[in-house]
């Protein structure tokens, strides 16, 4: 049977988000793209042509090929019409392939190991903790993303790398730059300023760890052997300080908004803490950044490759869908499209990816998420919205599903 190829036909015009309507539900047509084949052609908003895929096995299958590779910032399909313009940078592991990536990854990977971060456990909590006592003390209302979903992950990365507290607010402004989500900012070039900064404060800390060593990741990468290059360590710590923190922040804040939109499921979650693990896992399926097609795993085909009866030509770009893997009967055969922390069959999440790429502060992300909302309503059970759900302000541009804030009271 003939090969199906493509590329010679009309793209779809434009990548099939929902324009409006209800922020609150994923935007995405998962059913219709699903019906339409498991790999899809589409013309992103900043104007790239790229592949789609709508199913789970397809989505670990091009995760695991070597013939995809990781190249980030290099025009990969964006959903904004602007695409983030961040400069290539050695260490960069989502943009590395083979025996690079893989050396580079592992000189962090012990840091966010599952014993490393079980051990981590109570220091995340008294952060959270922290955080939880000047919220009380403030009283409501509140931004609960900028008082507690954003500073929580920021300081627990910076603790593991060794960064002093004190730049904490520098990290949460570049990691909102470098994912092109901070609102009113629109200064060309802005990304790389902030990527800039980051690096200047990253090699100052490493000058310092060569002569007063210290049990933290960045002592670690300074004397490791083979040697790392300044640049290396720059760019693998910016790295970790952008996906580390922004990511869970954001996954945070929309789990929160789930939870004050669904009062059965938060009853469970708060009369049943011996089970927030699964829970987690849950939202991390439903409710994350990457709920909707285009905001996925880019990989870009180094050669052509037969994927699904099509012929993905070299130099062509595939968009793995975390959100459409998640809803994927396969991953969740129940109502997918509904949270239901009564799952028997308890689908594990795709959000963190797969293969040798699979997100590697993952456990560190389901610790500090556990944590946030656990801490958050044992210790305000009464949380509410302090506005409309329908007028939560969101992140309209740049990578990924966002609130912009997070207005609650009690």
């Amino acid at each position: 049977m003939p090969l199906l190829d493509n590329r010679t036909d009309d793209p779809i015009s434009e990548l099939p988000l929902r324009k409006g309507g209800d922020r609150l539900r994923p935007r995405l047509p998962f059913d219709d793209l699903r019906r339409r084949g498991p790999l899809l052609r589409f013309v992103y908003p900043n104007g790239v042509v790229g592949w789609l895929t709508t199913d789970a096995e397809l989505f670990r299958a091009v995760l695991s090929d070597p013939r995809f590779h990781a190249k980030r910032f290099a025009g990969e399909p964006q959903t904004g019409a602007v695409s983030v313009a961040v400069p290539e940078m050695p260490g960069f592991i989502p943009g590395m392939n083979g025996p690079e990536h893989l050396r580079v990854r592992r000189l962090a990977a012990g840091d966010f190991s599952v014993k490393r971060i079980r051990d981590m456990q109570p220091l995340i909590a008294d952060v959270v903790s922290r955080y939880l006592d000047a919220i009380e003390a403030a009283g409501p209302p509140v931004d609960l993303y900028a008082a507690l979903c954003l500073p929580v992950p920021s300081e627990v990365i910076a603790l593991i790398l060794g960064v002093p507290g004190a730049h904490a607010k520098e990290f949460q402004d570049a990691a909102r730059l470098t994912v092109g989500g901070q609102a009113g900012t629109s200064e060309p070039g802005a990304a790389a300023l902030a990527v800039a900064r980051l690096h200047e404060i990253i090699a100052a800390v490493a000058a310092q760890r060569r002569h007063r060593p210290a049990d933290d990741l960045l002592t670690r990468l300074v004397s490791a052997d083979p040697p790392l290059s300044d640049a290396e360590i720059c760019g693998l710590c910016t790295n970790l300080l952008i996906a580390g923190h922004e990511s869970t922040s954001s996954t945070a804040a929309l789990s929160v908004v789930e939870l004050l939109q669904q009062p059965r499921q938060l009853d469970v979650l708060k009369n049943n803490p011996e089970r927030l693990p699964q829970f987690v896992e849950e939202l991390a399926r439903m409710r994350t950044i990457l709920v909707d097609a285009g905001a996925g795993i880019p990989r870009l085909a180094t050669e052509d490759v037969e994927v699904a009866g099509h012929v993905i030509a070299a130099g062509e770009w595939v968009m793995l869908s975390n959100g459409m893997a998640n809803v994927d009967p396969s991953v969740c055969p129940h109502d997918p499209l509904t949270l239901d922390f009564g799952r028997m069959e308890r689908p594990s999440s795709l959000t963190f990816g797969f293969g040798p790429h699979t997100c590697l502060g993952q456990h560190l992300a389901r610790a500090e998420l556990q944590a946030i909302l656990g801490g958050l309503f044992r210790r305000i059970p009464g949380l509410r919205l302090d506005t409309a759900p329908q007028e939560l302000p969101w992140l309209e541009n740049g990578f990924g599903y966002r609130v912009a804030e997070l207005p609650v009271t009690w």
